[in-house]
């Protein structure tokens, strides 16, 4: 019971500093829902020791080339209509990825119709921001190894939510640029705006910017969505958040996929590359002060 009380408060306070996703524009028609996981789940579930099996449903020699630690290989084409020997318990939990994200779909619809009962879909591993071994050994998840793919923003382009466009070169005059993904329905996320503005300014000078990322700015068929690009500069501009704004890219769907909470916070050096944790929930100037500061003495090293 006392378990149960502490992960209901949990629960309350993360509402309170962070909003989940809204899907914005949703299609006419429903289609194939498929249960998903996000990157930052898996790697939870993967320091925590939980019970998982991974599996990469590309080709033998994209597997080679890189692939999550402890993910086994079994190619969708190989998944027919009966029960792969590599899975042989049907009530596992199992997560399965490919390169984009197609043929994770496919495999996922077919093991669910041999009879397995928890199939999640990690998507790509283009994605997938954490480390990688190559080779055709599954290999084994290290829990203190939690580096990035090098620069998990080291080249991109994006458009900036002023108009223009924006890419990694952005980052080379700082030595720590701040990323925080919000949306225009997350009232946390604009709560702390108007003192990410006055962060912007106090650490211009010391090598420190603040980037946001407008994570709703997109219909459901990836097209811009305008009313929700003019409700992003009103909110700008009402919370004084003077700093660049970027709209979602596929360059930059990886930030996307971190969390399934808004606002999340990250870091990365001049050269994109991620430094620190990944930061759930709005938090006070002070707190990220604090923060800044730490990372700032890291990379400054």
């Amino acid at each position: 019971m006392k378990k149960l009380l502490v992960i209901l408060l949990v629960l309350c306070t993360l509402l309170l500093v962070a909003c989940g996703p809204q899907e914005q524009n949703p299609p006419e028609e429903t289609e194939s829902v498929y249960p998903t996981v996000t990157p930052i789940e898996v790697k939870v579930m993967l320091d925590n020791g939980r019970d998982v099996t991974l599996v990469d449903v590309r080709r033998a020699d994209e597997y080679a080339q890189g692939h999550i630690p402890s993910a086994i290989l079994l190619p969708n084409e190989s998944i027919g209509d009966t029960q792969p020997v590599e899975l042989p318990d049907l009530n596992a939990v199992i997560i399965v990825y490919c390169r984009s994200g197609n043929r994770s779909k496919s495999a996922v619809e077919k093991l669910l119709a041999l009879g397995y009962t928890d199939v999640r879909d990690l998507g790509g591993i283009t994605s997938w921001p954490y480390a990688t071994v190559t080779g055709s050994e599954a290999g084994v998840w290290n829990v203190t190894d939690t580096a990035v793919h090098d620069g998990i923003l080291g080249s991109f382009t994006a458009t900036k939510l002023s108009g223009g466009r924006a890419d990694e070169s952005m980052f080379a005059p700082y030595e720590l640029t701040m990323i925080n993904i919000w949306a225009t329905f997350c009232t946390p996320c604009i709560s702390e705006m108007p003192e990410l503005g006055v962060l912007a300014t106090e650490y211009r000078d010391k090598g420190v910017q603040i980037a946001g990322v407008v994570s709703d700015a997109l219909n459901y068929n990836g097209s811009i969505n305008q009313s929700q690009v003019d409700l992003a500069k009103e909110i700008v501009a009402q919370t004084k958040a003077n700093y660049v704004h970027l709209l979602p890219s596929n360059d930059i769907s990886a930030l996307l996929n971190l969390s399934p909470y808004v606002p999340t916070t990250i870091f990365v050096d001049k050269y994109g590359n991620q430094v620190g944790d990944i930061y759930v929930g709005a938090k006070s100037k002070q707190v990220w002060a604090s923060i800044i500061e730490q990372l700032l003495a890291e990379v400054s090293q």
